[in-house]
């Protein structure tokens, strides 16, 4: 008896280890191929496309695997569609998938409170709730703060933190603390960090290398300065050819130059 006991046992938790890899293969499979059509869609800032991936990845959500890690894209995905609906001029979509980025964000710290990229998130979507809550701005700041110190002390050689903060700077009156000059020391240091920073494994976020090349150059073409700015656009599709942010945002600000 012991010795079917024993051998039920052993079977049972063979069975429970090979059922447990093909979750975690399914997982990962699932969740590279979600990562690349989100990549995708917010290159182009494809609303449907955006709204697809979503579901994408409320479809992972029922591995219950990582569940952290999914609630991080998926509001990853809301502050994206809250930008376009910024776009559209559509307030009460904006105020809808910011509300909804920032509970999928604290979902994710929750769990794994020792995950910068979320807090580098909050700190990006906490900006949107200043064009519907004029009158929490000292919240809004004290949130942002909150969530920038947090991402500071988990990871100061995030290069996607400073890429995030080198934005707000840049479009922070200089007399509020801001300003372009000030922007591109954060900028260029988010470019240097890109180049050592590595991945913990391929689910995690990858974002923003040519935004930070992008932006530098954006610097330069604040400051007139033709030659540098095309150098650094030419950084940035050297490191993502065909890059949305830089043909569709970033070359146009070049041309007027011209």
């Amino acid at each position: 008896m012991n010795k079917i006991t024993l051998s039920a046992i052993v079977m049972l938790l063979f069975a429970f280890l090979v059922i447990e890899n093909a979750k975690a293969d399914d997982y990962t499979d699932a969740m590279t191929k979600a990562m690349k059509k989100m990549g995708e869609a917010a290159d182009k800032n494809d609303k449907a496309a955006l709204l697809k991936s979503r579901g994408d990845f409320e479809r992972i959500l029922q591995l219950k695997k990582n569940e952290w890690m999914v609630n991080y894209y998926l509001g990853f995905v809301d502050y994206m569609l809250s930008r376009t609906a910024v776009e559209e001029k559509n307030n009460d979509d904006m105020k809808k998938y910011t509300e909804s980025a920032l509970s999928l964000l604290d979902k994710a710290t929750d769990v794994k409170d020792d995950f910068a990229d979320a807090y580098i998130m909050k700190m990006a979507v906490q900006g949107n709730r200043w064009q519907y809550e004029p009158d929490k701005m000292n919240d809004i700041i004290a949130k942002t703060q909150e969530a920038k110190d947090k991402a500071m002390k988990l990871e100061p050689e995030n290069p996607r933190y400073y890429l995030v903060d080198g934005y707000m700077t840049f479009y922070t009156p200089e007399s509020f603390g801001g300003g372009v000059d000030k922007a591109q020391g954060m900028f260029e240091k988010s470019w240097g960090y890109f180049k050592t920073y590595k991945l913990k494994d391929e689910t995690y976020p990858n974002w923003g290398n040519d935004q930070a090349a992008g932006m530098i150059a954006m610097c330069f073409i604040k400051n007139d300065k033709k030659e540098e700015a095309k150098k650094w656009i030419d950084a940035a599709l050297e490191v993502k050819p065909g890059s949305g942010f830089i043909t569709g945002f970033v070359m146009p600000e070049y041309e007027k130059m011209k």
